[in-house]
């Protein structure tokens, strides 16, 4: 699975409709496992019988419980000397992961919600959101509240369906944020909101960043889509400068660069035209952690009025990665 960190953090390792909540009165499961291992300090998980008559996207993801453990465990250790400054958010992620009983505490109090989006092709594509502790669970519900909107958003702007089956998210096992292939690694909003300050990024701007990259490698590139989606659910235009949200954009200052630059050129050709240079370049894949290749460029400046390409083929020398 391809992984793109978009979090605050130093380390770029961080991991990652109707809402009904998963159900409290089937039998709760017991662990499959009855003797779970503590030696040497590698934690082994029991994992949970999983309980039938459930979703099998949500099936899946609870099979996956003890291996993504693992995983964040692993990267929580590893990121945490790079981020003393970190260090007690970092202990209380580790502390919860470090708990044997976790996969099976998980299924038996149904820590889980499952929403729905329909997509431009008919499909009904699920969002699960599975979460580790009982003061998360209404979180959980309003990140999966805030994807549901984005993800018709998102297939509308490249008039392509989302090119994944369902969204996944593990929310709250670890710090910062990231995605790859439909999945998304989320730091709870609590959290996130205790350790940055007032000028920090809408959370639910980031959730719609990280589905973003579903269709779209590229940070900057994304990031114009994260503000598109994030304030047309709020009921903005297309209309950049409607946007209450714009990441401190300064319209047309010589020095944007990023995705301020892509603002610039929205601004410039109007949001059909850059709804149609984005659907150009798509194909081309462009990169996460790159800058804009020439074939990419040249693909979007060829999608746009011929009077305004020097322009925007200046500006979008300055996007960077």
């Amino acid at each position: 699975m391809t992984r793109r960190a978009c979090s605050a953090l130093l380390s770029a390792t961080a991991l990652a409709a109707t809402i009904s909540c998963g159900g409290s009165s089937a039998t709760a499961p017991t662990s499959a496992t009855t003797t779970p291992t503590n030696s040497g300090g590698i934690i082994v998980w029991p994992q949970p019988a999983i309980p039938p008559g459930l979703s099998s996207s949500l099936t899946t993801m609870l099979q996956g419980l003890t291996v993504y453990f693992a995983q964040a465990l692993t990267s929580l250790q590893t990121d945490l000397p790079r981020n003393p400054q970190l260090a007690s958010q970092f202990q209380a992620k580790i502390v919860i992961l470090q708990n044997e009983q976790l996969a099976v505490d998980i299924v038996n109090a149904h820590r889980w919600f499952e929403g729905q989006a329909t997509s431009t092709n008919a499909r009904v594509v699920p969002i699960i959101v599975v979460f580790p502790v009982e003061g998360m669970r209404v979180e959980a519900a309003d990140a999966v509240h805030a994807l549901e909107p984005t993800m018709p958003l998102l297939e509308r702007f490249y008039n392509l369906p989302l090119p994944v089956s369902v969204v996944r998210v593990w929310y709250g096992f670890v710090l910062g944020n990231s995605s790859g292939g439909g999945t998304i690694y989320s730091e709870d909003r609590s959290g996130y909101e205790l350790r940055t300050t007032s000028t920090r990024l809408p959370y639910d701007a980031i959730l719609t960043h990280e589905l973003g990259h579903t269709y779209m490698g590229h940070e900057s590139l994304n990031q114009f889509l994260e503000l598109y989606t994030y304030n047309a659910v709020r009921g903005a235009s297309t209309d950049v400068r409607s946007w209450s949200y714009t990441r401190s954009w300064s319209p047309g200052a010589p020095s944007n660069t990023g995705v301020s630059a892509l603002l610039d050129i929205c601004q410039l050709i109007g949001f059909d035209a850059m709804q149609t240079a984005y659907r150009a370049i798509y194909p081309l894949h462009p990169a996460y952690g790159a800058v804009l290749s020439p074939n990419v460029i040249d693909a979007f400046v060829a999608s746009v009025p011929l009077a305004q390409q020097p322009a925007v083929r200046a500006k979008l020398d300055s996007v960077g990665f």
